[in-house]
C-alpha cells in the first residue's frame, strides 16, 4: 500500500469519526431537548366543559401534569376523550412552547334517576352517561316514582314515560331547567314537576312534550314579573288552572 493510499484511508477514517461525533452530539442534543424542563407543559387548557370538572377531563385523557410536550400523542388523547360516553366530540392540539389545548363538546345530562346502587345521569336520548353514589353530585332534576335496577353506563332506559319526560326537559330553556328539582312519574297520567320555590306543575300524561315545555317556559316568564306565590298550575286541562298560595 502506497503512502498516498494510507493517507487517503486516514482522511476517510477521520471524516467518518467526525460524522459519528456529529451524529452522537445530535442525538444527545435531541435527548436534552426532549427532557428539557422548558418543554414541560406548564398548563393543560380545557374548554367546553360545564358538566365535567377539569380534573375528570384530565383523568379521561389519562394526563398527569406536568408532561413533556414532545411525548404527547394528541390523536391518542383525543380518542380517549371521544370514547367516553360523557363526551360527544373532542379536539386536542399543542400551543408551543408549553401548553396543551383540549376542547370538548359534552353529552349533557337532562335528568337523574335512582338505581339499585346510587344514581344515574340520563341524556336526551335516555342513555345513561354517568353513574355515582354521592347525592352531592346531582346537578339536574331527579325523576322519581320508579327506580332502575341493575343498569350501567351506556345502557338505554327503555321506558316510554321516562322518554317523554326527557323530551319535555330537552325543550325547556336552560334557565327554566335550572329551576326544576323533581319530576314525579308514579302516575303516568298525572306527571308532576316541582320547582325550587315549591311550585307544582301538573303536566298530565305528556302527549305533546314540546307544547307542554313551551307552556312551562311561558309560565316561568310570567311569574318572574310578579311576587304572588303560586301553589300549582295544571296543564292537563285545555285551559291551564292556576292556584295561588294562601
Amino acid at each position: 500500500m502506497t503512502k498516498k493510499q494510507v493517507k487517503s484511508k486516514r482522511l476517510i477514517a477521520a471524516k467518518n469519526l467526525k460524522r459519528g461525533l456529529i451524529g452522537l452530539f445530535a442525538i444527545l442534543a435531541i435527548i436534552f431537548i426532549i427532557n428539557s424542563p422548558i418543554l414541560k407543559i406548564g398548563y393543560v387548557k380545557v374548554t367546553g366543559n360545564s358538566y365535567l370538572p377539569r380534573e375528570d377531563v384530565l383523568q379521561i385523557a389519562r394526563i398527569t401534569e406536568p408532561i413533556n410536550i414532545f411525548s404527547v400523542q394528541t390523536d391518542v388523547i383525543q380518542n380517549y376523550l371521544q370514547n367516553d360516553l360523557r363526551i360527544d366530540t373532542a379536539k386536542v392540539w399543542r400551543d408551543f412552547p408549553n401548553c396543551l389545548n383540549i376542547e370538548i363538546v359534552e353529552r349533557l345530562p337532562l335528568a337523574v334517576m335512582n338505581c339499585s346502587y346510587g344514581y344515574v345521569d340520563l341524556d336526551k336520548n335516555s342513555v345513561i352517561i354517568d353513574t355515582y353514589k354521592d347525592p352531592k353530585k346531582i346537578q339536574k332534576p331527579v325523576i322519581v316514582g320508579i327506580s332502575l335496577d341493575d343498569v350501567y353506563t351506556g345502557d338505554k332506559v327503555e321506558n316510554e314515560v321516562v322518554n317523554k319526560v326527557l323530551s319535555y326537559l330537552g325543550y325547556l330553556k336552560p334557565e327554566v331547567l335550572q329551576q326544576i328539582i323533581q319530576i314525579n312519574i308514579a302516575d303516568a297520567n298525572t306527571i308532576e314537576v316541582y320547582t325550587l320555590k315549591g311550585t307544582k306543575i301538573i303536566l298530565g300524561n305528556i302527549e305533546d312534550p314540546e307544547d307542554l315545555a313551551n307552556k312551562t317556559n311561558e309560565f316561568f316568564y310570567d311569574v318572574k314579573t310578579t311576587t304572588i306565590p303560586v301553589e300549582y298550575i295544571d296543564f292537563s286541562y285545555a285551559r291551564p288552572v292556576l292556584k295561588i298560595k294562601q
